[in-house]
């Protein structure tokens, strides 16, 4: 659910972003969310990977999947930042250009 609520705030603040600058506000909307899901899949790869390297028989415990672990965390922390950077990257880039 924290997932779901962040990817629709990035998706309106990159959305007000491109409106501000005269781009197609709903491409860039989906762009935000997109770098949000994408970091959170990798993050969530890695830590499989991470996981099997570790324990070979990682996958055949007893895992709760639909609880908080300090993986979902961090990449909601390390999601935030990349959506972050992706958001300054364009608005200086668009101003620059402005000028």
């Amino acid at each position: 659910m924290i997932t779901i609520l962040i990817a629709i705030i990035t998706f309106v603040f990159y959305q007000k972003l491109a409106a501000s600058h005269g781009k197609t506000p709903w491409k860039y909307g989906l762009l935000g969310v997109a770098l949000w899901i994408g970091v959170q899949f990798f993050i969530g790869l890695i830590y499989g990977l991470f996981g099997i390297i570790m324990d070979p028989n990682y996958y055949e415990q007893d895992i709760d999947f639909n609880s908080f672990t300090v993986a979902n965390i961090l990449g909601w922390i390390l999601s935030l930042a990349v959506v972050w950077m992706g958001y300054r990257y364009l608005d200086i880039r668009w101003k620059k250009n402005k000028q």
